[in-house]
């Protein structure tokens, strides 16, 4: 009789307050699909969101990429503070770009029904983000090629100087760029070089000795 009571008035309501050993996750996806647009991947000192990153990873990567739709769910390993962000699009098929035979057939399976960019994305102290299976790898990859090519492609005016339409020093005045300028070299030409200032789209000559190379800066950081 004492055990009972004993039970009844101590050990029930106990059992009653303890956490269930599988709660479920309840959070608002959309805050973390929008969490995950907004954070920002750093490469050699060039910024893009994971949003601007990976739709532009489908559409260099696949003919006809075209983006469906975002959509999360907790994450598998650490469900209460982790979620799986997936970009799901559809494409015609992989480009014909893809730098080794691997990476072309791993993209061969891209685009098909339900394919998706999936990220980790978790908000626990601080933000962060990783990539999660081949494809969100691969689309690291692509963005670190693309800033790359312009990396390597950067130079600065440490002065004001003049773009041309031509390679002649009497050839007419396309622009007038202001010092410290960086453009983006498209041509070299006899000790000249054809430029444009970004986001611009028109390009000009001026001499190669008019320019410097961007100082590079190394990692990713995210």
């Amino acid at each position: 009789m004492l055990a009972a009571r004993i039970f009844k008035t101590v050990l029930a309501p106990a059992l009653v307050l303890l956490p269930s050993p599988n709660p479920s996750v309840e959070r608002n996806m959309a805050l973390d699909i929008d969490g995950l647009q907004r954070a920002e991947c750093e490469y050699r000192g060039i910024v893009a969101r994971f949003d601007e990153l990976t739709r532009a990873y489908i559409l260099q990567a696949y003919e006809d990429g075209q983006l469906l739709r975002w959509q999360a769910q907790p994450s598998p390993y650490n469900p209460e503070t982790e979620t799986l962000v997936t970009a799901v699009f559809t494409a015609a098929g992989p480009k014909a770009s893809a730098p080794v035979p691997e990476l072309a057939h791993l993209r061969a399976q891209g685009g098909m029904a339900g394919t998706g960019v999936t990220w980790r994305y978790s908000k626990l102290a601080a933000v962060r983000v990783a990539p999660h299976g081949d494809l969100a790898r691969d689309a690291i990859a692509v963005f670190r090629a693309t800033v790359d090519s312009f990396v390597e492609r950067m130079v600065y005016a440490p002065t004001g100087v003049v773009l041309r339409t031509a390679p002649d020093p009497n050839a007419p005045v396309l622009a007038r760029i202001e010092a410290g300028a960086v453009l983006l070299v498209e041509e070299e030409q006899a000790g000249y070089v054809r430029v444009r200032q970004p986001p611009a789209t028109a390009v000009g000559w001026l001499e190669r000795t008019q320019v410097r190379v961007v100082e590079e800066t190394d990692g990713l950081n995210h």
